[in-house]
């Protein structure tokens, strides 16, 4: 299977770019949503463990991920890669001024294990997508 891409437009930011120039990009398109029901059907199909087995040991985990995240604590999952928690806030002027109510919300970093990456970045392929385009006008409302 390959990444499908489509290539877009954007106006050259460059410095020293004509007025009005544009250069193209190639942008991936996602594909299809995969549930972690779907994910404990294809699991449990390659073991000998039920769905229901698979479905209770992911929630399990992801209720401890949650548990250990908001404890600051990194979650290594072997080759699948690791977990944390980041927050960052603006400076002040001294120790004294800084209060917890400046910390922006915190996000999850999400690092792949080495294996993992590695043969994601050998084995990925892409495709290019040709757009059709049609004479009649769309009914349905769409946004940009």
């Amino acid at each position: 299977m390959a990444l499908k891409y489509h290539v877009v437009s954007r106006t050259d930011l460059r410095k020293g770019a004509p007025e009005g120039g544009v250069l193209y990009h190639g942008q991936v398109r996602v594909g299809d949503r995969i549930t972690l029901d779907e994910l404990g059907e294809s699991i449990s199909a390659l073991s000998t463990a039920s769905e229901g087995d698979i479905s209770v040991v992911l929630e399990g985990l992801l209720m401890l991920l949650r548990q250990h995240l908001v404890k600051g604590n990194i979650v290594e999952l072997g080759d699948l890669g690791k977990f944390r928690m980041v927050a960052g806030s603006p400076g002040v002027e001294s120790a004294e001024q800084f209060t917890v109510s400046l910390f922006k919300k915190g996000h999850i970093v999400y690092t792949p294990g080495i294996k993992l990456l590695k043969h994601v970045r050998k084995n990925t392929h892409y495709e290019k997508l040709n757009f059709i385009e049609e004479e009649e006008p769309c009914d349905r409302p769409h946004t940009i």
